[in-house]
């Protein structure tokens, strides 16, 4: 895999769950905005060697945990964590899964785009809800239950639209990328 690539897909993708992606937020309904980066994470995850796939996650993870409007905390301190075991517990299942899917088209990048949003929100709340229960910092606060949880999966259903033109452009740049090819009788891309 060519990590020159990665790079500036990553900046990408970060520039616009950063800054550009606000364009297309849906106030209407609650602030939900797409977020591009977990359809890149997704995309490594299918094709790179499974060890590429696990440390491009924890990278691109901590970039989102340390990039502006993310994991902010009082005083402009960040909370390091959420985004990067997020990707990282999602790049895992995809690798578990990556051999029974349709690598190749856009419908699966679509899905385990939603997916990955889900499971990194999870991965976060549970964070926070942890660290809560330490006594050195103050409880939990904020929208939970039921708006919390409807507005996770909006969010995920949202970045999954996203996944359709992003997931294209990935996959017509795929040569680009170089991944390694797997050999073998029953090693077949999808």
């Amino acid at each position: 895999m060519r990590l020159l690539v990665l790079f500036f897909a990553a900046i990408f993708c970060l520039a616009f769950d950063s800054s550009f992606g606000g364009v297309f937020t849906l106030r209407s309904m609650g602030s939900i905005t797409p977020m591009a980066m977990p359809c890149l994470v997704v995309f490594v995850a299918l094709f790179a060697p499974s060890m590429m796939a696990y440390v491009a996650a924890l990278v691109l993870g901590l970039l989102v945990d340390l990039s502006p409007g993310h994991g902010d905390l009082s005083q402009g301190v960040h909370l390091i964590g959420p985004s990067t075991l997020g990707f990282f517990v999602s790049v895992i299942l995809i690798v578990k899964i990556r051999n029974v899917v349709f690598r190749r088209k856009v419908f699966t990048i679509v899905i385990l785009t939603a997916g990955c949003v889900v499971v990194s929100d999870a991965v976060e709340v549970f964070i926070l809800i942890v660290r809560s229960l330490m006594p050195w910092t103050p409880s939990l606060s904020g929208s939970g239950g039921i708006a919390g949880l409807a507005k996770m999966l909006a969010t995920a259903i949202y970045s999954g639209l996203l996944a359709v033109p992003l997931g294209w452009c990935l996959l017509s740049t795929i040569g680009m990328w170089r991944f390694a090819t797997p050999t073998g009788r029953r090693a077949t891309w999808r």
